[in-house]
């Protein structure tokens, strides 16, 4: 056939190009280097993987479905921290973040953090150099609402001299915004927002008024400015008053662990068995 060759090049064309497989990121951390190997495209059973090494001896491994790293100093003094991120995949969740350092003169683990499907932001809160971690938990996801109308519930991690622990209270304004934006969006929706919407926004709202030390001024203020014009909303709050307060307890610290190990994410129990 002499138009064998013309039609194959024909159906070749119409193929899909080759997808070029994403390259490894190299990172220097001090004299450690930290390479980030991509999940390969379109493999979604592979995993990625962070791999920390000295020369050639290999520190830690970090494996996920997708993994990347930056360096954030979260303790003063000495090198940046490094933070190494795993997403899970899916729809909405989840993240994890590790974080280690080297100020110790070896590389030790400074945190484990179950960011869930909110995820941390690194910010300097106060100037000094060193970052905080603003954490938006999601412990009030699902509670009696659909995930769309979850509030966030705003805490932050911050160095204390001897770890990573709970500094909300230093920065108490975070929460206290996050609380104001749910009130305005209660009052404001009392006539249009569905039920579900204005529970939710009732609920981000008391919990971050908690979580900012100021949760007998939250429920002043729903005495004198909501429950005066909806009793359904009353009767939810006596209701769920104390669920409420229960997802405010351990936050942030609750979603953090401290663990040495040479390769993460952690095996679970049945597999150290």
């Amino acid at each position: 056939m002499k138009n064998a060759p013309v039609l194959l090049a024909a159906l070749l064309s119409l193929l899909p190009p080759a997808r070029a497989e994403p390259a490894p990121q190299v990172l220097k951390w001090g004299n450690l280097t930290v390479t980030v190997t991509p999940r390969p495209a379109e493999n979604f059973e592979a995993e990625a993987r962070a791999v920390v090494k000295n020369g050639t001896r290999t520190v830690l491994t970090v494996k996920g479905w997708n993994v990347a790293a930056e360096l954030q100093p979260l303790r003063p003094g000495g090198l940046p921290e490094l933070v190494l991120s795993t997403y899970s995949g899916g729809a909405h969740c989840c993240v994890t973040y590790y974080a280690f350092t080297q100020d110790t003169g070896s590389v030790e683990n400074l945190a484990i953090i179950e960011g869930g499907n909110y995820g941390v932001r690194f910010m300097d809160l106060n100037g000094d150099g060193t970052k905080e971690l603003l954490f938006a938990s999601d412990t009030l996801a699902y509670y009696d609402w659909s995930f769309a109308t979850s509030p966030a519930l705003l805490t932050v991690l911050g160095w204390d001299g001897v770890r990573l622990a709970d500094r909300t209270r230093a920065y108490a304004y975070i929460p206290a915004q996050e609380a104001g934006r749910n009130l305005r969006d209660l009052l404001n929706g009392l006539g249009s927002l569905s039920a579900e919407e204005l529970r939710a926004r009732l609920g981000g709202y008391y919990a971050n008024m908690i979580l900012a030390g100021q949760g007998t001024q939250a429920e002043q203020v729903l005495r004198a400015q909501v429950f005066t014009k909806s009793a359904p909303l009353r009767d939810w709050f006596r209701q769920h008053r104390t669920g409420l307060i229960n997802a405010t307890y351990a936050q942030p610290e609750g979603r953090m662990q401290a663990v040495n190990s040479p390769t993460y994410p952690l095996p679970s129990p049945q597999e150290g068995q």
